[in-house]
């Protein structure tokens, strides 16, 4: 266990790059790849919550009963992710002003876009809007890297197989942080969930699948094709059993090289089909947008959704994403 609570500082101001163009308060955020990567209602129907061998229970974290050492509301943290996370790395983490240590608390872990951090994304992704539960949040910081052929951007590694996007830090990085959330705070450990937006939805679909055994849900937005599970052979075998809900923009005018529109979207949500043993590609309506935009699939387990929302929201996240997605993590 590393003392990483000692290494708390409070930042004002402290986001690395800038907000032009290419962040997600825009219409253009580029997703963290420079080319193809190689190549509301409470959206509560559809019984696939709590499904799944790590989703539905009550697991107590080592840090229950532990007295609370950091400030409630957004604070930025440090954490030590050794060598092979790339060493100190930063958080923007949440607690609760009602924070009760005794109570497991649900854990949302929330990933930038390209040249965003953590402190940025929490106002965007406004997963905390109406919260009332027993919910931690923590937003992660990407590093600024050279990627070949992108320049130096801030954005994630994506595992062995997403060149020039391969790496393991970053998944080193996210499992540090839910290690040392665990052991400081009381998280339920079966019910953490995941999201992000563009080159962060990316990540979610990422730890979705290498993570799967840590995480219970995962809910990528705008991402990429799925490239970085392509390995050598076919697809990549997913650890655990994590629900997804991919949301895709109809009108996505950062992808604009797809084939058709709308394309990566059902690719990611084809993967996660196939990764889930879906038997069917029955569907039913999760009456959110217009009819048909956002559907479960009745026959996986654990759940997979799909949303291929409507053109108005291009790149970014649609109106309905916070509530749906809250709504869909509480019903785990």
């Amino acid at each position: 266990m590393r003392g990483w609570w000692m290494l708390f500082v409070v930042c004002v101001g402290c986001a690395g790059g800038d907000k032009d163009a290419s962040g997600t308060d825009g219409t253009t955020d580029d997703g963290g790849s420079g080319d193809d990567g190689g190549s509301g209602d409470d959206g509560g129907s559809g019984d696939d919550g709590g499904s799944g061998d790590n989703g539905g229970g009550s697991s107590a974290s080592a840090g229950c009963g532990r007295a609370l050492t950091v400030a409630t509301g957004g604070v930025q943290i440090e954490v030590d992710a050794g060598a092979e996370g790339d060493g100190i790395r930063g958080a923007y983490l949440v607690v609760p002003d009602d924070y009760d240590p005794d109570v497991p608390h649900r854990l949302v872990v929330g990933y930038p876009g390209t040249n965003w951090v953590g402190e940025q994304i929490r106002p965007y992704l406004a997963l905390e809007d109406g919260a009332g539960e027993a919910e931690v949040f923590v937003y992660l910081d990407p590093l600024w890297r050279d990627f070949d052929g992108w320049g130096n951007l801030g954005g994630w590694v994506l595992g062995p197989h997403a060149a020039p996007a391969d790496g393991m830090g970053d998944l080193v990085f996210t499992e540090a942080v839910l290690d040392e959330l665990e052991a400081e705070l009381c998280i339920d450990t079966d019910r953490v969930f995941a999201t992000g937006h563009s080159w962060g939805g990316d990540m979610a679909q990422v730890v979705a699948c290498f993570l799967g055994d840590r995480f219970t849900a995962s809910a990528p937005v705008a991402a990429n094709r799925p490239y970085w599970f392509e390995g050598g052979s076919g697809w990549v075998t997913c650890e655990g059993n994590t629900a997804v809900w991919t949301f895709f923009g109809i009108a996505d005018d950062h992808f604009t090289w797809q084939d058709y529109p709308g394309q990566y979207g059902d690719e990611c949500n084809d993967f996660w089909l196939d990764a889930r043993g879906c038997t069917s590609s029955d569907e039913t309506d999760l009456g959110l947008g217009d009819d048909g935009e956002c559907v479960v699939f009745d026959d996986c387990d654990p759940g997979v959704r799909y949303c291929l929302y409507g053109p108005e929201s291009r790149h970014q996240v649609p109106d309905y994403y916070a509530s749906a997605v809250m709504d869909w993590f509480r019903s785990f």
